[in-house]
């Protein structure tokens, strides 16, 4: 991985490797060995790369948890967020087959919505979702997408992030680069081939699975988002080619 490369090994031989930027945390204590998958949630089955699927439950109180799993088919980078209604003040918490604890969030997400990113290894997993506060409707997401990028973490307004040295080895490559915005924004960004004859492209999807962009030029021309409008929420930009191989550099700007 590079400059912004995913770090930080927890957990168990599940093998997270959670973000740094992103931050990892969850104030709820979790027990050391959990007793069984709460009921309430969903089963989301298996999940591949560019899958995403979502969930709407609610909480009847303070303490109300549910339980929710899913598979991996392989490798991915794993993007899991709440979003609370009413008083719910929403944690996750990840963990693997064998019940340990991987970690969890709290306020990571706008407001006091919890959002978790990492890398995972092909597997089974659950997740818990629960709320500090009170009752409340709210949705979980999943988006699973290719390693390769990086997480941006939560971007502040005005800000600018880049990533050199990024690589497209095919037209079946793509790299995933995750980041988060508290507030209404403006968004450009900037894909520039720094090497080869890689055809380059970008898509930009909200944490729902709803495509925002996707720029494409005609010929080797470097692809750019500009005046993306943004609210609160956490955001997945995929960078991707139609043809041809190389090295490229990414550019994120809020404002």
């Amino acid at each position: 991985m590079r400059n912004l490369a995913m770090s930080v090994l927890l957990g168990t031989a599940a093998a997270l490797m959670f973000s740094a930027c992103h931050p990892v945390y969850v104030e709820r204590k979790p027990e050391k060995s959990q007793p069984a998958i709460p009921a309430g949630g969903a089963d989301f089955g298996l999940l591949d790369h560019f899958h995403q699927t979502y969930a709407e439950r609610s909480f009847s109180s303070s303490g109300d948890l549910d339980g929710f799993e899913f598979s991996l088919a392989r490798t991915s980078v794993v993007v899991i967020t709440m979003t609370g209604t009413g008083s719910v003040d929403g944690f996750l918490e990840l963990y693997d087959l064998h019940f340990g604890f991987l970690g969890g969030d709290n306020d990571g997400g706008p407001g006091n919505d919890p959002v978790i990113v990492g890398q995972l290894s092909a597997g089974d997993y659950y997740f818990i979702a629960g709320t500090f506060g009170g009752s409340g409707n709210y949705a979980v997401d999943i988006s699973v997408e290719p390693t390769g990028g990086a997480d941006f973490g939560v971007m502040s307004v005005p800000d600018s992030l880049l990533d050199s040295g990024g690589s497209i080895s095919d037209s079946l490559d793509v790299d995933s680069y995750i980041f988060t915005v508290y507030s209404n924004c403006t968004c450009d960004i900037f894909l520039t081939r720094d090497t080869g004859n890689f055809d380059g492209n970008l898509q930009l999807m909200d944490e729902y699975g709803n495509q925002l962009a996707y720029i494409d030029p005609i010929g080797l021309g470097d692809p750019a988002i500009l005046l993306q409008g943004l609210t609160p929420g956490t955001y997945i930009v995929r960078v991707g080619a139609s043809s041809g191989s190389g090295n490229y550099t990414i550019q994120i700007d809020t404002y």
